[in-house]
């Protein structure tokens, strides 16, 4: 019992007595009535009423006194209660949490299921268990657990955060993007990293409008310039994208619209070699074969990309014309220098051996073999010659030297944005999320000669 109760007893017991002293100074007899059917009478004296309307308060007092503080203890046990189980939960989520970032996800997940035993109205173990689950590979379970949590708190944006996630890696991408923008209803500024999944999401399902229109949100809440920079790039390659889906309707009306788009593409950024590329496939599909020459032709010119020399010399090949073809490689070999200019002379070089111009292909191959560090790919084609010359010693002789130097045949691709290595030549780079960055990767296979002291095995 607290001071202040026993003290309020004290006085209660005070006023007691004072009120039976004062009682007993009146002794006059009274009669009561008390209901009933007949009613009866009870007399006695007034001090003795006086005493028994007293007592009844005292006892009434301190009834309510013992409840009040029964009441109190109650509430201080079920309070320590409740705090020895929340302690107990929460660090029971603290090592799960701990266990995750270990990756150790199926120990995290054990202790989640814990708490949610003892607590199922624990929000924080659902979603954490969720992601767990998904570390896990067992999507389904992730989406229940993710689920019951938004059954707890439904305008949660983080649950909606956690099963966007979960149907992005189911490839439901439009369910995904529903929850990203309920997440964006919980956050009406917006996230930079929320505009960036929702308009991947939505390039996945093609909708490149709304993914043009999510990455502009993306740079406008971007403060840093040189951030922003970056991101116009992206918001070139989405346009690129919406241009291929129109040219793939194979329509006039959309490749009209793509060709607008890229021409649009080139004249903002006159190194993008995709819009050329795709400029002059779009051209040819309607017919218009001197305008996909001329597009494939200046994008050469503007970018000394060898895939655009590539398409073009591809293209007078199998239009029957291989003079036409060998122009284009020797035009590009004399104007462009470095390692895309060897590049382009090597190309020149396995086009004579494809047109069975062997001399001029080997002559080639061989003044590029006198200019750059040892090629295997220079060496291997140089091999393949010597056997249809005849000359199987010397063709014996180079693929010895191939095989001792590198199982590299081909020049592979490399981004020059993110360094990520493709075998084929693609417009998109899957690793940074780039348009325009892949090219022939010649850092290691066309290097020129510093000084004329051989390095490496030469035939």
């Amino acid at each position: 019992m607290s001071l202040r109760n026993l003290v309020a007893l004290l006085a209660v017991f005070g006023v007691v007595s004072l009120g039976l002293w004062t009682a007993t100074l009146n002794t006059e007899p009274v009669t009561f009535r008390v209901p009933g059917f007949p009613p009866y009478e009870i007399q006695t004296s007034l001090w003795v009423v006086g005493f028994l309307a007293i007592l009844l308060g005292v006892l009434g007092t301190l009834l309510y006194t013992v409840v009040l503080s029964s009441k109190a203890a109650f509430l201080r046990w079920r309070r320590k209660r409740v705090d020895s189980k929340t302690a107990e939960d929460t660090e029971l989520i603290e090592a799960g949490l701990v266990a995750a970032v270990r990756g150790d996800h199926r120990v995290a997940l054990e202790r989640f299921e814990t708490v949610l035993e003892k607590d199922p109205e624990r929000l924080g173990a659902w979603i954490h268990g969720g992601n767990a689950a998904r570390a896990l590979g067992n999507l389904e379970k992730a989406v229940e657990m993710h689920t019951r949590a938004r059954g707890i708190s439904p305008d949660d944006g983080d649950v909606h955060d956690e099963l966007a996630r979960d149907f992005a890696a189911l490839g439901e991408y439009a369910r995904a993007v529903g929850h990203l923008e309920q997440r964006l209803v919980a956050e009406p500024k917006g996230d930079p990293e929320l505009f960036a999944r929702m308009r991947d999401l939505l390039s996945e399902q093609s909708r490149w409008d709304e993914a043009l229109e999510a990455q502009e949100k993306r740079t406008k809440s971007l403060g840093d310039t040189v951030a922003r920079t970056d991101e116009e790039a992206i918001v070139r390659g989405l346009r690129l994208e919406k241009g291929r889906a129109l040219m793939e309707q194979s329509t006039a009306e959309g490749r009209k619209e793509a060709l607008s788009i890229f021409a649009a593409l080139v004249k903002a950024d006159p190194q993008f070699v995709p819009g050329y590329l795709l400029q002059g496939r779009a051209r040819l599909a309607d017919g218009d074969i001197d305008g996909a020459v001329d597009a494939w032709t200046q994008g050469v010119a503007a970018t000394h990309a060898l895939e655009l020399l590539n398409e073009l010399v591809t293209y007078h090949f199998d239009a029957g014309d291989p003079e036409q073809a060998i122009r284009s490689f020797r035009q590009s070999a004399e104007s462009i220098e470095g390692a895309d200019g060897r590049a382009a002379r090597l190309g020149l070089a396995l086009l004579y051996s494809r047109l069975e111009m062997i001399e001029e292909a080997k002559g080639e191959l061989e003044r590029l073999e006198d200019e750059v560090e040892f090629s295997p790919t220079v060496t291997y084609h140089l091999a393949k010659l010597s056997v249809r010359q005849g000359d199987s010693q010397a063709a014996a002789e180079r693929f010895r030297h191939v095989i001792q130097a590198s199982n590299l045949l081909e020049p592979g691709y490399r981004c020059q944005h993110c360094g990520a290595q493709h075998p084929n030549y693609v417009m998109h780079c899957a690793e940074c999320c780039r348009w325009g960055t892949v090219v022939l990767d010649t850092s290691e296979e066309l290097q020129e000669v510093e000084d004329r002291v051989v390095k490496a095995p030469r035939v």
